[in-house]
């Protein structure tokens, strides 16, 4: 990991600590990042953080197709503390609109299919959305090894 993602998930953290109220809960989202940042780790991956007015974000980048995709992203907003939030929700455009060089988006829609099994996931468009406060660790264990399978 290079000081950019260090410097990005530890901004990340100071959104996670500021949203999540529950102390137990606040904890558990720290472990959970520091579990999938230390299994997200090559050359096509990378680790980015975003603000907005819709919250904090923490992208895990893959290099897919000749091109960079937000394969997943964990989210923290003040009223809902933290989620994971994917596969890249524009995976679908991605694979038809860039012509030239389209997204081949099959080892997003098979992680998709594997999170959706899954009741504590709930539909986000084209995504899937598991809260921290919701989802039990043996569900992110699983969603964690849903992504080394279908994305390396």
């Amino acid at each position: 990991m290079n000081d950019l993602e260090q410097e990005s998930i530890d901004d990340f953290f100071i959104s996670v600590r500021a949203h999540i109220k529950n102390a137990t809960n606040r904890n558990r989202a720290v472990q959970v990042i520091e579990t999938w940042r230390a299994a997200w780790v090559g050359k096509n991956k990378s680790i980015t953080a975003t603000h907005s007015g819709h919250g904090s974000f923490l992208h895990f980048n893959l290099f897919l197709s000749n091109q960079w995709c937000h394969a997943f992203a964990f989210r923290s907003v003040p009223r809902q503390g933290m989620s994971l939030r994917g596969p890249d929700p524009d995976r679908m455009r991605r694979s038809h609109k860039m012509k030239a060089n389209p997204l081949d988006r099959t080892p997003l829609d098979q992680l998709f299919e594997d999170w959706s099994q899954y009741p504590e996931g709930r539909p986000a468009g084209n995504a899937i959305e598991f809260f921290i406060d919701e989802t039990p660790d043996t569900t992110w264990t699983a969603c964690l090894q849903a992504v080394r399978s279908r994305l390396g």
